[in-house]
């Protein structure tokens, strides 16, 4: 079986790099593109990160295309707070500034990537949905020809992190996230009920290497991340939500699915980005996407760790 064709959709801050870093180190994919969007930083510092990882990958020929500066229809609000001001921990200035600028365009390079492959592109959107929306909102039918759209958001039965309902995601930009899990795609869900589940300990980052090396620059990039875990959530270290993401593509059987209508509330003033799942028994509505529900997190963790941290 060939390499699966991937594209992704970040908002470069700590865990979308460590996603990055792990598909580009998996063999069983081969990145096509990727596409930045506003979220955990504006769009042209999510860009420059990702320029920036990708240099520290040695993977500097692939494309990368910005997108969305600020979310459909809200105003943004970013995640500094737990990425740093600069969504990399605060060390971007300790390298050099990216040699290559990105191309602008990121939904209409998404659509052409899928009329180059159609039924034959996994696209992997860790950040919030704004470039994937305004790509469904042009050409729908293109979409509907992704052999796979993977979504790290929503928290369905557990709490959310940027609010009691809410996942950062789908919070700074619910309205793309709605047209999203309404437009019929070919779509698996991960949200935090199991990347939660998934922790990077300061353990394993610190013992991984030197500085210098790829993983000194992971080690210095995700400690302001895991302090603010260690003061917030009571543990040191970090989810690693964006790259179990990458994982579900690499080997689904890291996961279990089940499918569910998913809608998204646009208009709570508590609850807006809240991923609604009608979960009664006697349901009849129509499934909008496979949701992740339990996850093998000691047998991903050991993935993640072979490829990024050795």
């Amino acid at each position: 079986m060939g390499r699966r064709r991937v594209l992704l959709d970040v908002d470069t801050g700590v865990d979308d790099a460590l996603a990055l870093m792990l598909a580009i180190r998996s063999p069983e994919l081969e990145v096509l593109g990727i596409t930045t969007v506003s979220g955990n930083v504006p769009v042209a510092r999510s860009t420059a990160n990702t320029l920036l990882a990708l240099e520290m990958l040695g993977a500097s020929t692939i494309p990368v295309v910005a997108g969305a500066a600020a979310p459909l229809a809200r105003a943004l609000f970013t995640a500094a707070e737990v990425h740093g001001s600069d969504g990399l921990g605060d060390v971007t200035h300790r390298y050099p500034a990216p040699l290559r600028q990105a191309t602008r365009g990121a939904a209409e390079f998404l659509l052409q990537m899928i009329h180059r492959h159609p039924g034959g592109l996994t696209l992997i959107a860790t950040g919030p949905l704004t470039n994937v929306a305004t790509a469904i909102q042009r050409d729908a039918g293109a979409m509907r020809r992704l052999q796979g759209l993977t979504v790290m958001g929503g928290a369905i039965r557990v709490s959310g992190n940027v609010g009691p309902t809410t996942e950062f995601n789908f919070a700074v930009d619910p309205e793309a996230a709605a047209i999203v899990l309404g437009a019929g795609l070919p779509l698996t869900l991960v949200p935090l009920d199991v990347t939660e589940q998934v922790i990077l300990s300061r353990k394993m980052v610190d013992e991984a290497g030197s500085a210098g090396t790829l993983q000194g620059f992971i080690r210095e990039m995700t400690a302001v991340t895991m302090a603010f875990h260690r003061d917030h959530e009571g543990f040191d270290g970090m989810f690693l939500h964006d790259p179990l993401a990458v994982g579900v593509v690499v080997d689904p059987s890291l996961v279990r699915g089940q499918p569910m209508a998913v809608a998204i509330e646009r208009r709570g003033e508590l609850t807006a980005g809240m991923a609604v799942a009608d979960l009664r028994r006697r349901s009849q509505a129509a499934p909008t996407a496979t949701v992740c529900v339990e996850v093998e997190a000691a047998r991903f963790l050991r993935l993640f760790q072979e490829r990024v941290l050795q």
